[in-house]
């Protein structure tokens, strides 16, 4: 997806000349680039050499626009890119043809330009979000962790960024299969969503790096109860992901690198807390390495626990 508005490609498909002048006008006016396809070969060509932003199809006779939207999902690299057909305004059954065929969405006929400017902007914002987001809980991937910290950083607000990491992942993983492993991923993810609703502000964040690593972004008022909510709830509802038997013994038993079987733990969680509170954070690394190694220094403890960065500025001599 496009950095900026300046580098937004949008290309329609389109044989009406009065709609793509009318149409190139809004989008150029609105600071995109917009590049015209007058038959479908042309579209497909143009759209598969170049990196787009987000396709306009003219649902008319000229057009088998089904057919196209059908060929774009059915390629891997173009399958993300939103997909707005133009239709008549009373061609009900072409509109629901067009987003069982893969279309994200339709502007009816005439066009309004507060219609189809809304409709491109949100499926934009929508391509983008869906776009860097974890497939398996849906939260904010790498991109937006790493953005929601610079903006927080540049605007010199004070938060704590949290990193949570399961202990012992891998082996229940080995032990279980990964159906049982993404099960725990999705539980733990709404675990760290619910005790920022709970004890947190909208302006939280939560994200998923992958794996069973998150990132949380909240307010140092708020930290404690958060910290503490993750914990417990974590440690009273993991023994649904373990069989009876597990529960009673309270580990399971799996070969290690070397093939002698060993003992691991029931799975915890480790919290390694980074706060720009009592000392400047200036830029992202910073605050992640912080936050990673108190993270590994919560994992030597093998049980769940937060650990809280409270080093303060070096006093002038």
């Amino acid at each position: 997806m496009a950095s900026s508005v300046q580098d937004t490609l949008i290309r329609i498909l389109s044989t009406d000349s009065e709609l793509t002048d009318f149409v190139s006008g809004l989008i150029k006016g609105e600071g995109y680039h917009l590049e015209l396809s007058p038959t479908e070969n042309s579209f497909l060509a143009a759209v598969t050499q170049d990196e787009h932003d987000l396709l306009l199809v003219d649902f008319d006779e000229d057009i088998p626009a089904i057919e196209l939207c059908k060929k774009i999902r059915a390629n891997f690299s173009l399958r993300h890119l939103p997909i707005i057909i133009l239709v008549e305004k009373e061609h009900t059954i072409d509109k629901i043809k067009a987003i069982y065929a893969g279309a994200d969405d339709y502007v009816e006929k005439p066009i309004q330009a507060g219609d189809i400017l809304t409709r491109i902007k949100a499926n934009l914002w929508r391509a983008s979000r869906d776009l860097d987001a974890n497939p398996l809980t849906k939260l904010p991937g790498n991109v937006s962790i790493l953005k929601e910290l610079e903006r927080r950083i540049r605007n010199k607000e004070t938060f704590c960024m949290g990193y949570a990491d399961l202990n012992k992942f891998k082996e229940y993983n080995d032990y279980y299969g990964f159906e049982y492993g993404d099960r725990v991923i999705k539980h733990t993810a709404k675990i760290l969503a619910q005790a920022l609703y709970d004890f947190g502000t909208p302006d939280d964040f939560l994200g998923h790096i992958g794996g069973d690593d998150y990132i949380f972004i909240t307010g140092w008022s708020n930290l404690k109860n958060v910290c503490e909510s993750v914990i417990s709830s974590f440690d009273k509802s993991v023994p649904q992901f373990y069989a009876e038997e597990d529960i009673q013994k309270g580990y399971i038993v799996v070969k290690n690198r070397v093939g002698k079987l060993t003992s691991i733990p029931l799975l915890s969680i480790s919290l390694g807390v980074a706060t720009n509170k009592n000392r400047d954070l200036s830029h992202v690394g910073q605050v992640i390495q912080i936050a990673t190694e108190l993270k590994s220094y919560a994992k030597t403890f093998s049980k769940s626990i937060y650990v809280i960065d409270k080093r303060q500025l070096e006093p002038d001599l």
